[in-house]
């Protein structure tokens, strides 16, 4: 009675370890040799197929981006807030003329309150997405024209913006062109006048 349980638990190890041994041969030598690759091969396809699919769709797509990409750079051609010119040096120029207008526009023509001293080319600086265009000014003005001054200049097309702005009290004495009188009120004013051309700057890095 006692050899039966036995002799049928040894037929069930010898099965047990049939099995294992099959997986095993199963495993080392028909998965990782056939099915394996055929797997990474079927999910290959797959994969491709729905790359084509991605690329079928956006071809589908291509003239209506071409017709958006058109219109961008229509308006890019048209937009006013940029400066007209193409190079920096004939920019510049443009750009002191128009500081000059706007203090001929808000002075008086017998005034000579308001006069720009001095301007300049400001090279250099940070890169940055569109090529900048600086230049660098000096004025005896008072302030209430120079207010009206500095604000059509920031508030008309080409975008133009005014920083570093330096106010400093004149020293008594001066003595403007074509006065006689010592000139007592009016301010010693610094800034920088930039504006941007449509063509693109130096990448940031």
């Amino acid at each position: 009675m006692r050899l039966m349980p036995e002799k049928n638990n040894g037929r069930l190890l010898a099965v047990v370890l049939t099995l294992i041994v099959l997986l095993l041969v199963y495993l080392l030598g028909v998965h990782w040799w056939f099915v394996a690759p055929h797997l990474e091969i079927a999910s290959q396809m797959s994969d491709l197929r729905e790359q084509q699919q991605r690329f079928r769709e956006t071809s589908l797509q291509k003239p209506e981006l071409e017709k958006r990409l058109a219109e961008v750079r229509d308006f890019e051609q048209s937009n006013q807030a940029f400066l007209s010119q193409t190079e920096a040096a004939t920019a510049a120029a443009d750009l002191i003329q128009r500081m000059k207008q706007a203090v001929s526009e808000h002075t008086p023509a017998e005034s000579t309150r308001c006069q720009v001293l001095t301007h300049q080319q400001l090279n250099g600086g940070k890169p940055e997405l569109y090529e900048k265009v600086t230049i660098q000014v000096r004025m005896r003005c008072d302030l209430e024209p120079l207010s009206s001054i500095l604000y059509k200049l920031e508030t008309g097309k080409p975008y133009l913006f005014v920083d570093q702005l330096m106010i400093y009290k004149q020293n008594y004495g001066y003595v403007a062109p074509g006065q006689k009188q010592p000139q007592q009120s009016a301010l010693d004013i610094r800034f920088n006048l930039s504006g941007y051309l449509r063509k693109r700057g130096a990448e940031k890095t």
